[in-house]
């Protein structure tokens, strides 16, 4: 699971910030159920990141997201250009490198790993192997200069790229460092998209075991869907002249001739209120509350079916859900029974009262320079905002933890008011 996460330099990001896992020291409170212990270190099940619209979260989720894509996809080409978004409100901020830094558990290995890049080049790589009492570089980097460097690596190094990682050639030479690193980006660290749901999700509801599983899962949770389907569905045929040029780009790429379609299936009534059968909905035309459950309760028994230990993302996860729905859930990732971690973005401000811990609860803000600022409630000073038995959402709207969007209504109805006299 994920121990930290570091961020510098990116999007709204200006300084660097630090999303912390590791639970606080010396807080006991719902040990049992929000906390678990991997490779002796005391990590959180869940984290909650609140804030306004516009104060970054989703930069923070996009920044991890972009170095989970930097690791898993190389550049071909020593020309192709890397994904340089610093800060843009400094001056001094446009040059700058962006920073990325994460700290994992990996099967029974805890690394670190942590590169910075400009537009045309990474500037520094490490790998740090994280033991008890030490910590060892495995490999470091500035530009094309390595510091510490195994033997084994070093015909890789001189191949790699200026625009490359080191982390993804050794792990193509067959180095096991670097494969732990790659399966963790790969297999561990999930972002779960509302877009669409992917076939391997879809496939789990071929399954009737799992099936069984996702209908009671929907039923308690007060949605009235008696089955799924799972179809093949003819894709449209390709015109003459696309397949030619698909043929260019990619002559050994295959067309799909068909997609999976999910439905869900609901009771059928007359005029009396009788059920006369069934319907099938593809899920596509169900709400967009029903698309998200459907999302979330199958990413939630994949990762139980594929070894536990994951990292799920969400963003916005509140996003189209009735709150004791949301809630509900959060009950769910801190449960005992849960063996994953998830990390949310929201804007649901009863979620503080979710009855979380205050390292599980982080706050983004964005000062008056546009720089996002992200802190843990955990780590105020004045102890009587920790407290237990305190409604941080009620504080939360009287500003005592800042993150609050200062809102003019007037204001904003006398601009209204301006823009309609102008067109009149």
């Amino acid at each position: 699971m994920l121990i930290d996460f570091s961020i510098q330099n990116y999007a709204s990001i200006k300084d660097e910030m630090t999303l912390s896992a590791e639970t606080g020291e010396r807080l006991s409170r719902l040990k049992a159920a929000n906390t678990i212990v991997e490779n002796g270190i005391s990590l959180l099940k869940s984290l909650v990141i609140i804030g306004p619209n516009g104060s970054g979260k989703s930069n923070l989720i996009d920044g991890l997201h972009l170095m989970r894509s930097m690791v898993l996809n190389n550049p071909t080409r020593i020309t192709d250009q890397l994904h340089y978004r610093p800060f843009a409100l400094a001056e001094e901020s446009q040059d700058d490198t962006i920073n990325f830094r994460i700290k994992f558990n990996y099967a029974a290995g805890t690394y670190e790993y942590s590169f910075s890049f400009r537009q045309d080049k990474i500037v520094t790589e490490a790998l740090k192997l994280v033991k008890k009492t030490t910590v060892e570089t495995y490999f470091a980097r500035h530009e094309q200069t390595y510091s510490v460097l195994p033997h084994a690596l070093k015909p890789i190094a001189d191949t790699t790229k200026q625009n490359s990682l080191l982390l993804y050639n050794a792990q193509q030479a067959n180095d096991q460092h670097a494969i732990a690193v790659m399966r963790w980006f790969q297999n561990e660290l999930i972002f779960v998209d509302d877009t669409q749901i992917p076939d391997q999700l879809v496939n789990l509801m071929k399954r009737p075991d799992i099936k069984s599983e996702f209908l009671r899962f929907l039923r308690f949770a007060d949605f009235n869907i008696t089955d799924v389907t799972v179809r093949e569905i003819p894709t449209p045929t390709f015109p003459d002249e696309l397949k030619k040029i698909l043929d260019v780009i990619s002559p050994n790429a295959a067309i799909p001739t068909s997609s999976q379609q999910l439905s869900a299936v609901h009771k059928k009534f007359n005029q009396t209120g009788d059920v006369i059968g069934t319907q099938e909905i593809p899920l596509s035309l169900e709400s967009r509350g029903t698309q998200k459950v459907f999302l979330i309760a199958l990413s939630i028994i994949n990762a139980q079916l594929n070894g536990n230990g994951k990292t799920l993302l969400f963003d916005e996860f509140d996003d189209s859900l009735h709150f004791e729905l949301s809630k509900a859930l959060i009950q769910i990732f801190n449960s005992k029974q849960n063996k994953n971690q998830f990390i949310l973005t929201t804007h649901e401000l009863q979620l503080l009262d979710a009855n979380l811990r205050t390292d599980q609860i982080y706050l983004m803000d964005k000062d008056f320079q546009g720089r996002s600022d992200l802190k843990s409630i955990f780590d105020f000073k004045d102890p009587k905002e920790k407290r237990p038995d305190i409604r941080y959402m009620k504080r939360y709207i009287e500003g005592r933890f800042g993150a609050l969007p200062q809102i003019q209504v007037s204001e904003m109805l006398s601009a209204l008011k301006a823009s309609e006299t102008e067109v009149k």
